[in-house]
């Protein structure tokens, strides 16, 4: 039975590691499991991106949205504040009542309902206070922040289609994403580092088009705004003008390429800067096709309390323009002709005119972003590597000659110094090696080239084992006392404690490097671990069932050793 044990061992693992060395396209994959190793970034080739969170944009909309909760609180509470605004150039609003006598009314409201969130800095006179987050609740916002774009990120990257992509964090403000075997580097990067962050603001007709085009000449150059700009640009060129616009208003732009010059044109919009809805009421976004032009556009789906918002925004402003915003551009701004039932729960989105092969593009990836949410603040790409396949299949064809090497010499030395007794070691070992890739298989693990280091430092341990038991075993014989069958049986309770000491601390400092360790260190700790387990079930069971079998079922009295 023991021996059966060992053959089912070997047959099983070729069952599950067949997969991994065949095409995917071959027809004899049906009749076995559909799970293979994965290899990494260093041995498939893909992108290496680090990106760059702004986790100072999340705390100021965090505030945002504070300020108007807190102000909501207040005039539930039958008071009314008789102004309520950001300070320039800090995280705090400034608080103004009416009189002195709300001044406990305010710090009651604070103590209830915003406590450990907000808190009081200084007061002036009484009447104005300047309020800021609490350092706590800042601090788990920048957390959450983090936490929610790497999310976000891995959703994205997963209705893109990439195995066993590595997305970890960095640090307190930064996201390292590996993406390995993408085969369009420009198009995920511009995926992942999309903010998508849906807005729906109401067109300020206040001012003509022509008067917006001259508002943004003047001081064009001195903000040194372009037609490809940038967030940064658009918000100096709002502050640069905010004296000339009107009141609760700001300037935008929708891109429009010409697709015969290639060139970037920009028409302004001057929207009301309250935002009348977001990408938080959307429930889901599909590719659909235009029935008037048949032209692909982006089918909206909100859900209950977003289609209800809708409804009521399109009721107050027939005849006005809704402009769609994506990242603070203007995409599209239609008129709405008619209040929009909320039992329709969606709306769409007109990409233009152009290619039509390129706008299916355009929106598929913009329907993809929406579904996956929004980034809860921009990011930027600090660190952009792309390896090519031909550095991963060099890299593939120096771990295989590596390790080849490593076992030949292993097989080599075991072999001429220990006879038998290392040919029973070599079988154990290369046992070992064939469960370690046929778990990694199982758990459809990934392969890199520290992993394959960790294979090769495990036949190395894996031999280290089989040396302690058969240098034990020669001891027992050298000692003239016992006959084979009890030098065996001796040498390998003997070497038992040895070899489960050794593994133990192995696996300590393999689940250590595991949990602290990313990226390739990850990868090297995953194959030590399995290697330790299996070196420890065939070192010590397998290679002694071996021995046993050949003592008793043949009629072989010793091995030589």
């Amino acid at each position: 039975m023991k021996v059966v044990a060992v053959i089912a061992s070997i047959v099983i693992s070729l069952f599950f590691l067949i997969p991994s060395f065949l095409p995917e396209d071959s027809g004899i994959l049906k009749y076995l499991p559909g799970k293979r190793i994965n290899l990494g970034l260093d041995l498939r080739g893909g992108i290496h991106v680090v990106l760059g969170v702004d986790v100072g944009k999340a705390l100021d909309v965090e505030l945002d949205h504070i300020g108007e909760q807190f102000r909501s609180h207040f005039e539930d509470e039958g008071l009314n504040l008789a102004e309520l605004k950001r300070v320039d150039g800090e995280r705090a609003f400034l608080v103004t009542l009416h009189d002195v006598q709300q001044s406990d009314a305010l710090r009651k409201l604070l103590k209830d309902d915003f406590y450990q969130i907000l808190m009081i800095t200084n007061w002036d006179s009484d009447r104005v206070a300047k309020i800021k987050l609490e350092p706590r609740h800042e601090e788990y916002i920048q957390k959450m922040s983090l936490e929610q774009a790497r999310e976000i990120i891995r959703n994205r990257v997963d209705e893109f289609g990439v195995a066993e992509p590595i997305i970890a964090l960095e640090g307190s403000d930064r996201i390292l994403v590996q993406l390995p075997g993408v085969s369009d580097p420009a198009r995920a990067i511009q995926l992942i580092g999309k903010t998508a962050l849906l807005e729906y603001k109401i067109v300020d007709e206040k001012l003509t088009p022509s008067q917006i085009e001259a508002l943004v000449e003047e001081v064009r150059a001195k903000v040194g705004f372009t037609n490809n700009f940038t967030q940064s640009q658009l918000a100096a060129l709002n502050q640069a003008l905010k004296a000339k616009l009107p009141e609760g208003s700001e300037i935008s732009f929708e891109k429009k390429t010409d697709p015969r010059s290639r060139t970037t044109n920009i028409e302004p919009y001057l929207l009301q800067a309250k935002i009348v809805l977001t990408g938080q009421a959307l429930e889901d976004a599909r590719v659909t096709t235009n029935q008037t032009n048949n032209q692909p556009q982006v089918s909206l789906k909100f859900n209950k309390q977003g289609a209800e918002e809708f409804e009521k925004i399109t009721e107050d402003n027939v005849d006005k323009r809704l402009a769609i915003l994506m990242d603070g551009v203007v995409i599209s701004a239609p008129v709405i002709r008619e209040k929009i039932p909320a039992l329709s729960r969606g709306a769409t989105i007109s990409l233009g005119q152009g290619n039509h092969q390129q706008l299916v593009s355009e929106a598929r990836d913009l329907a993809l972003v929406l579904r996956s949410g929004a980034l809860p603040a921009p990011v930027e790409v600090l660190e952009n590597r792309t390896v090519g396949a031909s550095l991963g299949a060099d890299s593939i064809q120096k771990g295989k000659l590596s390790g080849l090497i490593a076992a030949l010499a292993v097989v080599i030395f075991m072999l001429i110094y220990y006879r038998a007794g290392g040919l029973i070691a070599d079988i154990a070992v290369s046992i070992n090696i064939l469960m370690l890739l046929a778990v990694m298989a199982l758990f459809q693990a990934t392969l890199t080239l520290p992993g394959i280091a960790g294979i090769v430092l495990t036949i190395g341990m894996a031999v280290d084992a089989n040396v302690i038991i058969l240098e034990r075993i020669r001891e027992e014989l050298r000692s003239g006392n016992k006959k084979f069958r009890a030098a065996l049986e001796t040498g390998y309770e003997a070497a038992h404690k040895a070899i489960l000491d050794s593994n133990l601390t192995t696996v300590i400092a393999g689940i250590v490097l595991f949990n602290f360790g990313s990226g390739p260190v990850k990868g090297f700790a995953v194959t030590l671990l399995i290697g330790v387990i299996c070196n420890y079930i065939c070192a010590f069971w397998f290679s002694r069932w071996i021995s046993e079998y050949l003592l008793d079922r043949t009629n072989i009295k010793e091995i030589s050793i």
